[in-house]
């Protein structure tokens, strides 16, 4: 499952800077992220279940000859545009960019811990011993995370007329309990109906045992009633 939404119109606090000109050749190499800091990442622990902890994933590249061996990468939670509290979340304090390659990957995990708002994490690349930071623009990178959901563009009125019936919490949260994806944004309609199908197929299967699944958002004793999909 797509652990992970991008959103790209995030603008409240990001600096002004002009494209600088780093050298590709010489003794110094420079780090920075393959993504924009305007490209901001948000996800919620929504979409997770009963884990506590999240594992975000953060591509660097290299700007430079190739290293002849890893070199650390100097990167830290910027301290005066990050709302997350120092417990919720972990930024390595080892991190290596390794030898003969271009790009490489950071960890930062998030924690569920006192988590009930959204709240906002800023990791900032920085001059290290090894590895000096390279541009500006790709120099930061913006998380967003929470333990809340709102309704997915994803389910527009195809989706509500034809297959899974009006949005509530409870059904999306059943439908990613059922089926183990919460992200159609790139599943194909086929697959999309497979989905619906066994969402409706649990529903009815509790229904017939004499436990209907209720639905309280929407009113519901039983979700069953409100998923539209054709089938069995």
């Amino acid at each position: 499952m797509k652990d992970i939404v991008l959103i790209f119109c995030f603008v409240g606090f990001l600096w002004a800077c002009d494209e600088e000109k780093i050298p590709v050749y010489g003794d110094a190499h420079y780090v920075q992220f393959v993504n924009a800091y305007t490209d901001s990442l948000e996800t919620s622990f929504f979409f997770y279940g009963a884990a506590t902890e999240i594992d975000i994933a953060l591509p660097v590249k290299l700007v430079g000859m190739p290293l002849t061996e890893a070199k650390r990468i100097a990167v830290q939670a910027n301290p005066f545009y990050t709302t997350a509290e120092a417990s919720q979340y972990v930024i390595p304090a080892d991190a290596m960019f390794a030898a003969g390659q271009t790009e490489d990957t950071l960890h930062v995990i998030l924690k569920r811990e006192g988590l009930d708002k959204k709240v906002r994490l800023v990791v900032d690349l920085v001059d290290g011993e090894d590895l000096l930071c390279g541009q500006s623009i790709y120099s930061r990178q913006i998380i967003w995370f929470s333990t809340e959901v709102s309704r997915p563009e994803w389910w527009d009125s195809d989706v509500e007329g034809n297959l899974l019936g009006a949005y509530s919490v409870p059904k999306y949260q059943k439908l990613i309990e059922v089926t183990g994806e919460g992200d159609w944004t790139d599943v194909e309609y086929d697959q999309r109906r497979a989905y619906a199908l066994e969402l409706k197929r649990e529903l009815l299967e509790l229904r017939y045992a004499g436990t209907p699944y209720p639905d309280p958002e929407l009113g519901l004793a039983d979700m069953s009633l409100d998923i539209p999909v054709r089938g069995y």
